[in-house]
């Protein structure tokens, strides 16, 4: 049982002796020391429910808390060194330096979940046939450090990946490799060429096929008759579609490799549209869908929404269709309590419309899909058009960064090999465009900076690193002693040290809040704080053949990995 624990206890006890409910009980963290080190609010709420002065109320627990710790009736007083009544009723409670050395670093590890839902969690999200682009760098960011966060306190989580790869962009992709000698010509040649140039064909291939669309009214004839051949399967470029497509999907297996994410499904829409446009047409029939000027839409007008098209008068099944035929198949195989869609601020419309059809069509949806958006992401000089072959690639910006790590590398002397070097600059390009993405919040837009993302010294990931690799060191180098018995006889810390310890003390429950609020950049800025607190504390005190202390810093090792991981980033024991 956690001391947080342990107190709720001894207050639920005391408001039940005194003939108090206990059902609105709830401590919470102080936010400044000045107020404590946990607080609650009840005496304010049952004030106001019984009429009396907040004050009087609280100084009456605060009273019996007290006659508990003379009297040793409950173990939990005994951790208290203070409680005092604060503002309009606050109850703030002060800890022992003894019980929060003991908390913090004793139990430091067993951060244990207690949630039990089966959530799955769709993202990255990049289309076949096209770039995968720092935007899709920042949603597979969200999304695994997400899976990861939610894993931590008990649910389930399957991770899922939805991908394009049919429609008139790939249709604009073919067009270029079949109908324009400057790609045609290299068709062959490219076949034999390496994952990254085969993508570099590609996004030159719909660039061009683009352009002739918009230029070419025979272009556009041919690329409509593409498309269609693609949906039917056509031999005739349906072998040309299957081996590009490949291409795109091994590209992305490298990727995802890279950054530390693995799927457990695949979907992709050409494996859905059929079965959505048969369940919107069904939906026509029990008047859940109108016909409308030859199409089929959602009345979404009836529901505070918009109205969309679902079908073509073409008869083709829009995006709005494939995702009625997306839902059911995930619930049919994995069955989950919600799905999250981490997808852009641009979809918000889209998915409201969506969510609502679902629940018309399959009343069991209804609350079980949720969209998770993040702002944009560009780099501070430059914005992103795959359309025009302008796209800033993830793996160009992770690239970029591990040259900005090394040219930080070659000016200091170290004794590390050319692998461990590369091991060290992998790891810290990582971390840094990761934690970049994390440390704001989902829906705050990022404007990239490369220089900052680096910085050794500042609000980064290689930063967090060092941190790390720090701790390591000390822990290599000093005398440890792995038991409790290290803490006993520590009654008092300094400043500085109750000021990193009660840091320490917080990070399960930061950990729930970041579940609670699906918010990575909780444990961001958590872990930043975190490994200020140890810096400062490591240029003060003596720390190598101080016991406590080495727990102290063993704790703060641990957690720094841990909540590392909960970011996708993995740590290096030396930097």
């Amino acid at each position: 049982m956690t001391i947080k624990q342990s107190l709720h206890n001894l207050l639920e006890n005391v408001l039940a002796s005194s003939g108090y409910p206990v059902d609105r009980l709830a401590i919470r963290r102080s936010d400044h020391s000045s107020h404590g080190d946990y607080t609650t609010n009840i005496a304010f709420l049952l004030g106001k429910e019984l009429k009396r002065s907040p004050q009087d109320v609280a100084n009456q627990i605060i009273e019996a808390i007290r006659e508990r710790q003379q009297s040793n009736v409950d173990d939990a007083a005994s951790f208290i060194r203070n409680v005092f009544v604060a503002g309009s009723g606050f109850i703030n409670i002060v800890l022992t330096d003894a019980a929060l050395l003991r908390e913090s670093v004793s139990n430091h590890s067993s951060v244990v979940g207690n949630r039990s839902l089966h959530i799955m969690l769709e993202f990255a999200h990049p289309n076949t046939h096209k770039a995968f682009h720092i935007g899709h760098l920042r949603n597979i960011t969200t999304g695994e450090s997400l899976a990861r966060i939610l894993e931590a306190v008990g649910h389930r989580v399957i991770r899922v990946n939805y991908q394009g790869d049919v429609g008139m962009h790939i249709a604009k992709c073919l067009y270029a490799m079949i109908f324009l000698p400057a790609f045609s010509d290299r068709l062959l040649a490219i076949r034999y060429a390496s994952t990254a140039e085969k993508v570099a064909f590609l996004g030159q291939s719909y660039a061009a096929g683009s352009q002739a669309h918009e230029e070419s009214e025979e272009a556009r004839g041919r690329i409509g008759k593409i498309n269609k051949q693609i949906y039917e399967k056509d031999r005739e470029v349906y072998s040309l579609y299957q081996e590009t497509r490949q291409w795109s999907l091994d590209y992305f297996d490298q990727i995802y490799r890279r950054v530390g994410t693995t799927f457990d499904r695949l979907y992709f829409e050409s494996e859905v549209y059929q079965k959505g446009k048969e369940y919107v047409e069904e939906g026509l029939k029990k008047g859940v869908f109108e016909a409308s000027d030859g199409a089929i839409i959602f009345p979404g007008e009836r529901y505070g929404l918009h109205n969309r098209v679902f079908i073509t008068k073409e008869g083709n099944p829009t995006y709005e269709a494939k995702e009625m035929g997306l839902a059911p198949l995930q619930v049919s195989e994995f069955h989950p309590d919600m799905i999250i869609h981490v997808v852009g601020p641009e979809q918000t419309g889209y998915f409201q419309v969506c969510f609502e059809a679902l629940a018309r069509l399959f009343p069991e949806m209804r609350g079980k899909e949720m969209h998770l958006s993040y702002g944009w992401v560009r780099l501070k000089h430059g914005k992103m058009s795959s359309r025009t072959g302008q796209v800033v690639l993830g793996e160009w910006l992770l690239d970029e960064v591990k040259k900005s790590i090394y040219e930080i590398m070659n000016q200091t002397s170290s004794k590390y090999t050319k692998e461990e070097q590369e091991e060290i600059a992998e790891a810290c390009a990582i971390a840094a465009v990761k934690y970049s993405f994390l440390k704001v919040g989902l829906s705050q837009e990022i404007a990239f900076d490369i220089e900052e993302s680096v910085n050794i010294h500042g609000d980064s990931g290689p930063y967090l690193l060092y941190t790390y690799a720090r701790c390591q060191s000390i822990l290599r180098k000093g005398k440890e002693r792995d038991d409790a018995m290290a803490l006993d006889g520590v009654d008092h810390l300094e400043e500085e040290e109750r000021k990193l310890v009660r840091h320490l003390l917080y990070f399960p429950e930061i950990l729930e809040e970041a579940a609670e609020r699906h918010s990575p950049s909780d444990i961001a800025n958590y872990l930043l704080i975190l490994a200020k607190y140890y810096n400062t504390y490591y240029g003060i005190y003596p720390i190598k053949d101080v016991s406590y202390r080495m727990q102290i810093t063993k704790a703060t090792s641990h957690v720094l990995q841990k909540g590392l991981f909960l970011l996708g980033i993995r740590t290096i024991a030396r930097m």
